[in-house]
């Protein structure tokens, strides 16, 4: 009762509420805990960059994520929402969770750091996959805010293709509007598209590297354990 602001036993005994008044003033009590420490902690983790200018309310979804996807479009929101919520592994949150010494450079273009705005804006050898979707996002973004994509900063350009909600409900009435799904759909589409040719260029690369003899093996753990 003290953690929820409830009052204090003896102003129950006093004035004592029924059973329902009291179960929604319990659950009201509760929930605005909870949303209040929700938004006050988000900021802090790094990982919760992209939902962090989402107000938490109980009982209710994100909204990028409440929309009636196809099956196809639903597959493809998974990469979304792991970049979302930051546990897409790219080579910086490789490096950062490795007990060994890794190289957080792009593995596919060799360029620089791949960090989420490197992969989704920036990696030259993603270029061909990114630069025909983005067309169909610049000219949805153009007429639903009739401004041009392009001129944004990039960190913003980003924030709006892993979560472009909280900037479009300024142009928009409700996040359950055709506009929105199609500007998400478009997203969904390009962040899957990177995702897909990453991990085939990943996989190339892998299979062009000189095979593990027993020899490299043997030097490999001599290296570790010294």
């Amino acid at each position: 009762m003290w953690k929820y602001e409830l009052g204090t036993v003896a102003d129950l005994a006093d004035n004592t509420p029924t059973k329902g008044k009291w179960k929604t003033r319990v659950l009201k009590a509760v929930h605005s805990y909870w949303s209040d420490q929700i938004d006050s902690l988000t900021p802090l983790y790094s990982t919760l960059f992209f939902p962090r200018q989402d107000k938490y309310v109980p009982g209710k979804i994100l909204p990028l994520l409440s929309l009636e996807y196809t099956a196809r479009e639903s597959k493809r929101l998974k990469t979304k929402v792991r970049l979302l919520t930051g546990t897409y592994m790219l080579q910086t949150k490789r490096k950062n969770f490795n007990q060994f010494d890794m190289n957080p450079t792009c593995q596919m273009c060799g360029e620089e750091n791949e960090t989420a705005e490197h992969f989704v804006l920036k990696c030259s050898a993603l270029h061909s996959v990114r630069q025909s979707i983005m067309e169909d996002i610049e000219r949805q973004w153009g007429a639903i805010t009739e401004t041009s994509f392009n001129t944004l900063p990039v960190d913003e350009q980003l924030y709006i293709l892993i979560n472009s909600w909280p900037t479009l409900k300024t142009f928009l009435k409700t996040h359950l509007s055709t506009e929105f799904h199609e500007l998400e759909k478009h997203c969904g589409r390009l962040l899957y598209g990177l995702d897909r040719t990453r991990q085939l260029l990943l996989v190339t690369n892998a299979s062009q590297r000189p095979p593990r003899t027993k020899h490299t093996k043997k030097l490999k753990k001599s290296i570790i354990l010294n």
